[in-house]
Protein backbone atom coordinates (compact mmCIF):
# COMPACT_ATOMS: atom_id res chain seq x y z
CA UNK A 1 0.00 0.00 0.00
CA UNK A 2 1.03 3.70 -0.80
CA UNK A 3 0.93 6.63 1.91
CA UNK A 4 -1.59 7.73 0.42
CA UNK A 5 -3.85 4.57 0.47
CA UNK A 6 -2.92 4.15 4.10
CA UNK A 7 -3.47 7.58 5.07
CA UNK A 8 -7.34 7.02 3.31
CA UNK A 9 -7.40 3.63 5.31
CA UNK A 10 -6.54 5.49 8.60
CA UNK A 11 -8.99 8.40 7.77
CA UNK A 12 -12.03 5.54 7.39
CA UNK A 13 -11.19 3.72 10.49
CA UNK A 14 -11.12 6.57 12.47
CA UNK A 15 -14.43 8.06 10.97
CA UNK A 16 -16.09 4.40 12.08
CA UNK A 17 -14.77 4.77 14.91
CA UNK A 18 -16.22 8.31 15.40
CA UNK A 19 -19.48 7.40 14.06
CA UNK A 20 -19.71 4.45 16.72
CA UNK A 21 -19.10 6.71 19.04
CA UNK A 22 -21.56 9.24 18.49
CA UNK A 23 -24.10 5.84 17.79
CA UNK A 24 -22.95 4.90 21.40
CA UNK A 25 -23.94 8.03 23.14
CA UNK A 26 -27.17 8.47 21.35
CA UNK A 27 -28.69 5.00 22.65
CA UNK A 28 -27.41 6.00 26.23
CA UNK A 29 -29.23 9.45 25.64
CA UNK A 30 -32.16 7.33 24.66
CA UNK A 31 -32.02 4.76 27.51
CA UNK A 32 -31.84 7.70 29.65
CA UNK A 33 -34.98 9.30 28.16
CA UNK A 34 -36.72 6.25 28.26
CA UNK A 35 -36.41 6.22 31.72
CA UNK A 36 -36.91 9.67 32.74
CA UNK A 37 -40.55 8.98 31.31
CA UNK A 38 -41.08 5.95 32.60
CA UNK A 39 -40.61 7.34 36.07
CA UNK A 40 -42.43 10.46 35.22
CA UNK A 41 -45.60 8.03 34.08
CA UNK A 42 -45.08 6.27 37.00
CA UNK A 43 -45.33 9.62 39.09
CA UNK A 44 -48.63 11.08 37.64
CA UNK A 45 -49.95 7.89 38.14
CA UNK A 46 -49.32 7.14 41.27
CA UNK A 47 -50.46 11.04 42.03
CA UNK A 48 -53.57 10.70 40.12
CA UNK A 49 -54.33 7.32 42.34
CA UNK A 50 -53.68 9.19 45.81
CA UNK A 51 -55.86 12.17 44.54
CA UNK A 52 -58.49 10.06 43.44
CA UNK A 53 -58.86 7.98 46.75
CA UNK A 54 -58.61 11.12 48.64
CA UNK A 55 -61.22 12.61 47.13
CA UNK A 56 -63.21 9.16 47.35
CA UNK A 57 -63.08 9.10 50.85
CA UNK A 58 -64.20 12.58 51.38
CA UNK A 59 -66.94 11.93 49.19
CA UNK A 60 -67.80 8.85 51.06
CA UNK A 61 -67.73 10.63 54.95
CA UNK A 62 -70.13 13.34 53.78
CA UNK A 63 -67.51 16.36 52.68
CA UNK A 64 -67.79 17.10 49.35
CA UNK A 65 -71.55 16.91 47.63
CA UNK A 66 -71.69 14.67 44.53
CA UNK A 67 -73.03 16.92 42.09
CA UNK A 68 -70.44 18.98 42.87
CA UNK A 69 -67.56 16.75 42.65
CA UNK A 70 -69.38 15.77 39.03
CA UNK A 71 -69.59 19.16 38.12
CA UNK A 72 -65.61 20.09 38.84
CA UNK A 73 -64.58 17.21 37.63
CA UNK A 74 -66.12 17.65 33.96
CA UNK A 75 -64.62 20.95 34.32
CA UNK A 76 -61.68 19.59 35.40
CA UNK A 77 -61.38 17.04 32.36
CA UNK A 78 -62.10 19.83 29.74
CA UNK A 79 -59.55 22.17 31.08
CA UNK A 80 -57.21 18.96 30.59
CA UNK A 81 -57.77 18.65 27.22
CA UNK A 82 -58.01 22.01 26.10
CA UNK A 83 -54.60 22.47 27.58
CA UNK A 84 -53.20 19.24 26.25
CA UNK A 85 -54.27 20.71 22.74
CA UNK A 86 -52.61 23.77 23.33
CA UNK A 87 -49.18 22.13 24.32
CA UNK A 88 -49.61 20.38 20.97
CA UNK A 89 -50.08 23.49 19.24
CA UNK A 90 -47.00 25.16 20.94
CA UNK A 91 -44.63 22.03 20.35
CA UNK A 92 -41.18 23.48 19.43
CA UNK A 93 -40.86 20.35 17.14
CA UNK A 94 -44.28 21.44 14.67
CA UNK A 95 -42.20 24.51 13.93
CA UNK A 96 -39.16 22.47 12.39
Amino acid sequence: MSTGQEQTFIDEVYRKARLLEYDKREAELVLRNRKLLARRKTVTSSGIAIITAVFAFMIRLGYIDQALCVALSLLLIAAGLLLEKLDWSWSPEKDR
